[in-house]
């Protein structure tokens, strides 16, 4: 269990391993326990008692969903030598949950760029990851110079090789000429056939009653960060230029497939979390 943490970097940023921790049968993420600290654990509690108890089957679903994809296109283009990019990509285990050759970016804010890349430098040499080629980026994807200096990264780093690009848990904290123009780099980096795989909430996510409780739970513990959350629909991402809507889910197709439980069936008791993968025409 990871104790020491980074001064810059909050202990609330690990809850996501912990829920993935909780389930790993589900999840397949073998690693998310490295991550997990006490304070991650408390926050966890305080959320399950203030919002709903089902974040672990939530966020284990999720993972699910981007490394299924993900270990699908990469045993697809394997002999491509394909690119894997994962885009605010928090302290996520992806490289090392996927047995096919491929080199990672990731990209995050500074302070947790610094942090996992030095974490996971230690643990590689201690064995308890297996050895992976990842890149560590930081970024901030609201600053518009800054999304420049991204696509450079990307450019030189893709070429011509087929790519496939996470942006998981990101989409509702991006105001809409940001996320826009986020993926227009792409467009122009991404080679045809590559992909994006991204998850979102539609505009009457706020009337479930997870929802009601989440935005005062956050609102309680961070002030006005419980607000500032954008809303798409699945329209959005199949205008999309340059790109198909290959496949489309939410939160209850993907508990049907992957859980025996059956929460997320009706509406009380879920975020109503959706899933799409664009494709690179």
């Amino acid at each position: 269990m990871t104790e020491t943490i980074h001064h810059d970097v909050s202990g609330t940023a690990f809850v996501v391993n912990y829920s993935r921790s909780r389930m790993e049968k589900i999840s397949q993420d073998h690693f998310a326990h490295l991550w997990v600290t006490r304070e991650s654990i408390a926050l966890w509690k305080e959320l399950a008692q203030d919002v709903y108890p089902n974040d672990d089957l939530n966020l284990s679903l999720r993972n699910r969903f981007y490394l299924g994809h993900l270990r699908q296109f990469l045993h697809e283009q394997k002999y491509q030598r394909p690119i894997a990019v994962n885009i605010a990509s928090g302290f996520t285990s992806y490289p090392f949950l996927i047995d096919e050759k491929c080199t990672f970016l990731e990209f995050d804010l500074p302070a947790i760029m610094e942090y996992k890349k030095k974490t996971v430098a230690r643990w590689m040499r201690e064995k308890k990851l297996p050895g992976r080629s990842v890149h560590y980026i930081p970024v901030d994807l609201n600053d518009a110079e800054q999304r420049c200096v991204m696509k450079e990264d990307l450019q030189r780093a893709i070429g011509n090789r087929p790519s496939f690009v996470i942006l998981e848990g990101v989409t509702y904290y991006l105001q809409k000429d940001v996320l826009l123009d986020l993926i227009s780099i792409l467009g122009e980096v991404q080679t045809r056939g590559s992909v994006i795989a991204l998850d979102y909430w539609k505009p009457d996510a706020m009337l479930y009653p997870v929802m009601i409780r989440l935005k005062g739970f956050f609102d309680r513990k961070f002030g006005d960060r419980g607000t500032g959350w954008y809303l798409y629909d699945e329209a959005f991402f199949r205008d999309i230029g340059g790109y198909t809507l290959n496949e489309s889910a939410d939160i209850a197709t993907l508990e049907v497939e992957y859980s025996p439980t059956r929460l997320f069936q009706g509406r009380d008791n879920k975020i109503p979390v959706y899933f799409s993968v664009l494709k690179k025409v």
